[in-house]
């Protein structure tokens, strides 16, 4: 590297090859067809919700509480690493054009959230308040440049080191992030954006005053940079191995009756060692637990039987498709393969025991249905998902543990 302002290019580069490597894995055919489907029945859901609409729908606040909570999240990419806190600390006066381009950089990658959200939300927009579709182009000017607004703070808190002002400050920007967006969107007197403007350009000034004399605080830095890439590999890890993480295992002492002691024969081994990685690990349990409740509360505020029906599909498909990749949780370590225990004996292991995990979640995609007092549904649903749960045990995972030379 010739100088340091080639530092900038040499980083970014890097990070966009990584993330092309595991991209290429996580979008594969499989997931897209999943993603189209699931894009394509939600925003028929939406249009005819919307279309049931009127001016009496709150959707003003609605699309501010939204889009503000988006444009409030704005972490600035810096692709910082851990040596650099020895060795870039003293260039630190020669780092400004560096800390331009990460903002910039942050910028482009995160206004294509605010995009896609506005466009979800302008026929809310236009059915509720009567607004033209044409509105579309200066709502999104305020919303970027509100965008750069927050990128601007949270690079100026980050000259703090404690956690108590980040949150303080994050607060403070939801609110007058949603605030402002609100009086953008109601039919309100202008005068009440104009003195919202007029607060947030104030509390950007005082803050610059405030932290003049502050230095960059590069651990800091370091360390949230880090977490947003662990965030990456753990999403990666569902589809892929990434060996940059580390997995994290929690006791769960309450889980225990789920642990029987194994049986003595081959077929108890990997059953139990399986059934042990699952409960206790955060990446597969987790998964299971986050992907349960969202189709839960997808199903429960559901009317329509075939949407209750192809969510709970969508939703176990989706579960057992990134609880794959546990068959391969232990292949790098010597100590399962002293067990003698062949290839078989542990895929059908592993089978067995994601069968029982898909059960339980239909099972609880049935009870929802239970609860709303709706036997016809809950009938369906349990039938079509435990149908659904044979085949992909059955067919589709014996497929990709040969496509993948799964051992």
């Amino acid at each position: 590297m010739k100088h340091i302002h080639d530092l900038w290019a040499s980083r970014l580069s890097d990070y966009q090859k990584e993330l092309q490597k595991y991209m290429r894995y996580i979008f594969n055919g499989h997931l897209m067809f999943v993603l189209i489907f699931a894009v394509g029945g939600g925003g028929y859901v939406y249009s005819n919700w919307v279309s049931t609409l009127d001016e009496t729908f709150p959707s003003s606040i609605l699309i501010a509480s939204v889009i503000g909570l988006a444009v409030t999240m704005s972490p600035v990419y810096t692709y910082l690493q851990e040596p650099d806190k020895v060795y870039l600390t003293p260039l630190e006066g020669q780092m400004k054009r560096y800390f331009i381009n990460a903002l910039v950089s942050s910028f482009l990658f995160q206004s294509y959230i605010v995009l896609v959200l506005l466009a979800a939300a302008m026929p809310l927009y236009v059915q509720t308040t009567g607004a033209e579709f044409s509105d579309f182009v200066w709502l999104l000017g305020i919303i970027l440049a509100l965008k750069v607004w927050n990128l601007i703070m949270r690079w100026i808190m980050l000259r703090y080191q404690e956690p108590s002002n980040h949150y303080i400050d994050l607060g403070v920007r939801g609110i007058l992030n949603i605030a402002f967006l609100w009086s953008v969107f109601a039919d309100v007197p202008v005068f009440l954006s104009i003195l919202i403007g007029v607060l947030i350009a104030g509390y950007l000034t005082a803050f610059m005053m405030l932290t003049r004399e502050k230095t960059l605080k590069w651990e800091l830095l370091i360390d949230l940079e880090n977490a947003r890439l662990h965030r990456f590999y753990r999403f990666a890890n569902l589809f892929t191995d990434v060996p940059h993480l580390k997995g994290q295992a929690k006791r769960r002492k309450w889980m225990d009756p789920f642990l029987k002691t194994p049986e003595l024969n081959p077929a108890g081994t990997f059953s139990y060692l399986y059934t042990r990685t699952f409960l206790r690990s955060d990446e597969y349990f987790g998964l299971w637990i986050r992907l349960t409740i969202i189709a839960g509360v997808i199903i429960g505020g559901a009317d329509n039987l075939w949407l209750k029906v192809v969510t709970a599909l969508l939703f176990i498909y989706l579960t057992g498709f990134q609880l794959i990749p546990l068959l391969k949780k232990h292949e790098l370590k010597i100590w399962p393969d002293l067990y003698p225990v062949n290839a078989a004996v542990r895929h059908e292991s592993f089978k067995k025991l994601l069968m029982r995990i898909l059960i339980v979640q239909a099972m609880v995609f049935t009870v929802i249905n239970l609860v709303k007092l709706d036997l016809y549904s809950a009938g369906i649903t349990a039938a079509a998902s435990l149908a659904f749960v044979i085949l992909f045990v059955s067919m589709y995972v014996p497929a990709q543990i040969k496509k993948h030379h799964i051992r």
